[in-house]
């Protein structure tokens, strides 16, 4: 089974467009869209609930307040392995579509709600996880990968944060560390829930999608990347990244790599 996790706050606008782009280019494969609404202060809990009266693979899950966006990934892998555990006890039945491939893995999408990152990208992933990958990321990096829309302090960021995390952690054929849309084996995220506890992410900012990488990624055997076109000039209303914060964030995670910790420190607020 496929599940794709969304992360949403504030995305009323955006999330519709995403949901049906979703629908349409996962038609033949069995899926479930778990979409994590963190505290949005519009109406995207009524475009949930909505769509969920049509759509029996739509699930939600509710944070009642803004707890930024390592929390809502929490949140969505927990709903996603109880959801597994479920159906694997034959406790109930999943809605999906047949797909020819019914030994496909189990795995976990996940990718910004904001409609920013192409849904067309998510069959690749996911044939990449039943090829044998373990990890996949859609990698503004890798050859044939492009941003646009982008302000110059993001670029820097994001390319700045690529370059330092190569040389304190390198991860072999990893060359984008902080793009959240990525494919993992659900095995991989349960192995690191075990390792770790429910709240794998503990950052409260966007440097929670580095630490996640670097956590998960000594668990597996096979990580790629595949190209990936990030149009961010489609986003509708404004960025949810405090950059300030998220550079802290990262000057975090490197004390400890260096530190080889992972609890100790009072990760910074979103």
């Amino acid at each position: 089974m496929l599940y794709i996790v969304l992360p949403a706050y504030n995305e009323d606008e955006a999330l519709p467009d995403l949901l049906a782009d979703i629908e349409q280019n996962c038609a033949p494969i069995p899926h479930q869209i778990v979409v994590v609404n963190d505290g949005s202060t519009d109406g995207t809990l009524d475009v949930v609930h909505k769509y969920s009266l049509t759509h029996q693979n739509i699930h939600k899950v509710n944070h009642t307040q803004n707890q930024g966006l390592g929390a809502a990934l929490n949140s969505g892998f927990q709903y996603v392995l109880n959801l597994n555990q479920n159906q694997d006890q034959g406790h109930g039945h999943l809605p999906g579509n047949c797909y020819l491939d019914q030994e496909s893995p189990d795995m976990v999408i996940t990718m910004d709600a904001d409609n920013t990152q192409p849904a067309d990208h998510i069959p690749l992933l996911y044939k990449k996880i039943c090829s044998g990958a373990d990890l996949v990321i859609a990698s503004r990096y890798a050859q044939g990968g492009e941003q646009h829309g982008l302000s110059l302090g993001r670029r820097v960021l994001s390319w700045g944060a690529g370059r330092v995390m190569r040389y304190f952690a390198p991860i072999a054929g990893v060359r984008d560390y902080s793009c959240g849309y990525r494919a993992y084996r659900l095995s991989i995220l349960a192995e690191g829930t075990r390792l770790y506890g429910p709240n794998i992410i503990k950052s409260r900012n966007f440097s929670g999608m580095v630490e996640l990488l670097l956590k998960v990624a000594p668990l597996t055997e096979h990580v790629t990347e595949v190209p990936l076109k990030l149009h961010y000039e489609l986003k509708k209303g404004v960025s949810k990244m405090r950059i300030g914060a998220t550079i802290w964030g990262y000057i975090q995670l490197i004390y400890l790599i260096k530190r080889q910790r992972w609890s100790t420190v009072e990760w910074a607020e979103e």
